[in-house]
């Protein structure tokens, strides 16, 4: 069994809650587990802990989970967690939250991790979003890849998903975002991702704020970086920017159809396609969408609707105009045809 994420994830939270003028024996605590001096670090905060600190409780738990300074053990390390979380930590609240999460130590119960991390992020710890993101993502209710393979009635009962059914994916993206705002990494990576497949908004100048700054971003966010900023050279586009360069070959047939039409010989061999510009880009026709309330993803997911947009592009030597049709798909994305 994997170590626990959220021991890992949340210790900078808390240092943070003991980082205010604190007893004495804290600090020497503290000392001890920062100079991985596990084995005096468990021996002071079990000392603290049975006297009542509930701060003291918290890195026990923490400790206990990662086996630092005793033998691992997570039924004893979600009993000092809940324990410490009973007591109004909120930190051990989003702990006890994650180790209710598929592999993560205790019995899977979706429904235990979202009470306990609604309950973190009311005492607040914005960061324990991203736990009751995953607590809707890893659900299986919200998923249609099955065995490995898309499942496609799935995906369309999940499409279909109106407003009312949809209320623990409206809490767990908002949580995502406000952990994200909160600066917590893995969930302005995992944003970041929702956002560069999200069509109907424009979302790169979110994409871009969630990414830059990250140090050691790793090769894959380096990728999506890039890519948001080439979509911003472009325009103002409603397209995600997954979605603009998965459309780039249906495009570019559409581009040799129009040189064909126009009299160009032998378009489809054409090799210099280019896309320069997106411009008139339309309104969503009868739009309704997810009502999303952080300002990092609100007005980002509509649920249905279509719009069109002018894609400007170069190809076999001359400039042309594609008229694209875009329609929402349910789903965060956009199906895309060539119009004109």
């Amino acid at each position: 069994m994997k170590p626990s994420l959220i021991p890992s994830a949340l210790f900078g939270l808390l240092l943070s809650a003991v980082a205010l003028p604190a007893l004495a024996d804290i600090d020497s605590a503290l000392n001890a587990y920062g100079e991985q001096k596990y084995d005096a670090a468990f021996r002071e905060f079990s000392q603290l802990s049975a006297a009542g600190d509930n701060r003291a409780k918290s890195f026990l738990a923490l400790m206990t989970l990662r086996g630092q300074g005793t033998v691992r053990d997570v039924k004893q390390g979600a009993k000092l967690a809940r324990e410490c979380a009973e007591g109004g930590e909120p930190t051990c609240a989003a702990i006890y939250g994650e180790l209710n999460l598929p592999g993560k130590g205790l019995p899977v119960d979706f429904a235990e991790a979202r009470t306990w991390t609604r309950k973190a992020i009311a005492a607040g710890d914005q960061r324990a979003g991203y736990v009751l993101w995953q607590a809707y993502s890893l659900d299986p209710a919200n998923q249609y890849i099955v065995n490995g393979k898309p499942d496609q009635n799935k995906y369309n009962a999940i499409a279909r998903r109106d407003i009312a059914e949809r209320g623990n994916q409206i809490e767990a993206i908002d949580a995502l975002a406000g952990a994200a705002a909160a600066g917590y990494v893995p969930a302005r990576l995992m944003l970041a991702t929702l956002l560069l497949e999200q069509s109907g908004a424009g979302t790169t100048r979110q994409i871009r704020s969630l990414l830059n700054g990250i140090p050691d971003l790793p090769p894959n966010y380096q990728k999506y970086l890039a890519l948001a900023q080439q979509v911003d050279t472009l325009g103002p586009s409603r397209a995600a920017p997954k979605v603009i360069a998965d459309a780039i070959p249906v495009v570019m047939t559409g581009a040799a159809l129009a040189a064909e039409r126009s009299g160009t010989p032998n378009a489809t061999q054409c090799k210099d396609f280019r896309l320069m510009s997106i411009r008139d880009v339309s309104r969503i026709g009868d739009a309704v969408w997810l009502p999303l309330k952080h300002p990092l993803v609100a007005d980002t997911y509509p649920l249905k609707g279509s719009w069109t947009e002018d894609w400007h592009v170069f190809f076999c030597g001359a400039e042309r105009t594609l008229r694209m049709q875009f329609d929402v798909d349910g789903m965060g994305g956009a199906y895309y045809k060539v119009k004109s």
